[in-house]
């Protein structure tokens, strides 16, 4: 069964040892986000948790989770109720975008237990963490935000950064012009008219994985392709929005078209710090929440972070379903988003390599689907390697690739927009260009065999470990035919 809410989802991933509640108390505008950030950098993939902060200061009765979505691949397997392995989360997230699940609308649901109108809602007694301590502008939320087009009615979720400015006051980055929220800001713009839009914290973990799908389908649709089950919205108390049900807070208001102010800067996923610059302003009408709710935190900043795990799994799903599906390009075996680029920067695919200009046709198919600005690395290798296995990709660079045959570069392509290597800091972002380096790791013809005992002794030796007396191996793994 899908998880209804956060609620029983944490309490799943605490049975499974991978959640922790905390109770000494912690200040929310350093140690939250350090206590986090030892988690990804000081701890292997396997054995990080979530956290839960049950004590904060000057926030009696608060609660904060950070960590809870995509600390490592089991806990989005136990989110997205499959196998712990990436064959198994792809085809998971793949039949959400393939076969989605319209959401259903209910009367009543959590998220409306308290309702605070205009007079009484206060952004600050929510407990939001500084999550770059010194350096962030203020508290951040990093929620999902709710808009629609107001000629389509076409709906789009995405996490997006909130800064919070003020009782009643957000800003917001909406990020490249091409997502879903800028396009619907712009269309609002030009009406002439401020912008509704939702921010909703919590609710099932799903809606944060799908969060970051390219704009076209509505991604509570996908959500309930990949539960298996309609997302329940219900209506806004102020906007002409919907929002899940079961939601920990709901914050509704308008933003500004014809008004902007600094907003930033907020360390971001390339691992720098980014901003401020001028943008729209959020002004709260209204918060309704569940009457003792928890605020979610996406822990982002420098890689690996959950940000990044997010982005990768989803991104390495949806391309294989462009490429796949959409286009109908054979021999696709698996693709793979580097976290140190914070998923955007560098990609590895590899192909069961069968007609002359394959490689081409692959590569040009996924930098279309971001409309050249994501990947400025692109890695095309054979089926047998391994591309998630780091001493593979350094091997498989050293030995299949000649540098003055096998790489070329695209110059004055579309930039990732936070890129702190494609301009100075004066530089109109929106101006911004880059490049791509395109490397062709397949092998051009036969090569010598590979250096390494035959595969069925090795496998001999794997079965008799136990009787040499020696350490417990880990998984073995070794080149296949490559």
């Amino acid at each position: 069964m899908p998880f209804e809410s956060l609620r029983p989802y944490l309490d799943a991933l605490e049975k499974n040892g991978v959640f922790k509640w905390v109770d000494r108390e912690v200040d929310k505008d350093w140690e939250i986000s350090c206590v986090g950030r030892m988690l990804f950098r000081a701890m292997p993939e396997e054995r990080r948790i979530g956290i839960g902060f049950n004590n904060i200061k000057d926030f009696p009765g608060s609660r904060v989770v950070a960590g809870v979505i995509a600390a490592s691949e089991p806990m989005v397997a136990t989110a997205l109720e499959c196998d712990a392995n990436a064959a198994a989360i792809h085809e998971r997230l793949i039949r959400g975008l393939t076969d989605p699940i319209d959401p259903v609308m209910v009367e009543d649901g959590p998220c409306k237990e308290v309702i605070l109108g205009p007079a009484d809602a206060d952004l600050g007694a929510i407990p939001a963490p500084i999550w770059t301590p010194s350096k962030d502008a203020g508290p951040y939320l990093t929620p999902l935000w709710v808009t629609k087009d107001p000629d389509s009615g076409r709906r789009n979720i995405g996490i997006r950064r909130c800064q919070i400015k003020g009782r009643d006051k957000t800003g917001i980055l909406f990020g490249a012009p091409d997502r879903g929220g800028a396009i619907h800001h712009e269309k609002w713009k030009s009406l002439g008219k401020p912008m509704p839009a939702a921010i909703f914290i919590g609710g099932d973990p799903v809606q944060y994985i799908v969060a970051p799908s390219r704009y076209g389908p509505d991604e509570l649709s996908v959500a309930g392709g990949v539960r298996g089950e309609a997302i329940e919205l219900v209506k806004c108390e102020t906007v002409d929005l919907e929002v899940p049900a079961t939601a920990e807070i709901v914050i509704e208001g308008e933003v500004s078209t014809d008004y902007t102010e600094p907003e930033g800067p907020f360390g971001e996923f390339t691992g720098y710090m980014a901003g401020g610059r001028q943008g729209p302003v959020f002004t709260v009408k209204c918060i309704t929440h569940r009457k003792d709710p928890i605020v979610l935190g996406v822990i982002s900043q420098f890689p690996p972070s959950e940000s990044s795990m997010i982005k990768r799994i989803l991104l390495e799903a949806s391309l294989l379903k462009h490429v796949g599906q959409d286009l109908n390009i054979p021999g696709v075996v698996d693709i793979h988003a580097l976290e140190a680029g914070g998923c955007t920067a560098t990609l590895w695919v590899s192909i069961k390599k069968m007609y002359t200009g394959h490689v081409d046709q692959v590569v040009f198919g996924i930098l279309g689907y971001f409309g050249m600005s994501y990947y400025k690395w692109i890695i095309v290798t054979d089926d047998a390697v391994d591309i998630r296995d780091p001493f593979m990709r350094d091997w498989i660079m050293a030995w299949h690739v000649q540098p003055d045959r096998d790489i070329r570069i695209l110059a004055n392509t579309a930039a990732v927009e936070l890129d702190p290597s494609g301009y100075p800091p004066d530089e109109n972002p929106d101006e911004r260009l880059g490049g791509k380096v395109i490397i062709d790791a397949t092998r051009k013809f036969d090569f010598p065999d590979l250096s390494l005992p035959p595969m069925q002794y090795m496998k001999r030796v794997v079965d008799s470990w136990d009787d040499y007396g020696l350490p417990p191996l880990d998984e073995l793994k070794l080149p296949k035919n490559v």
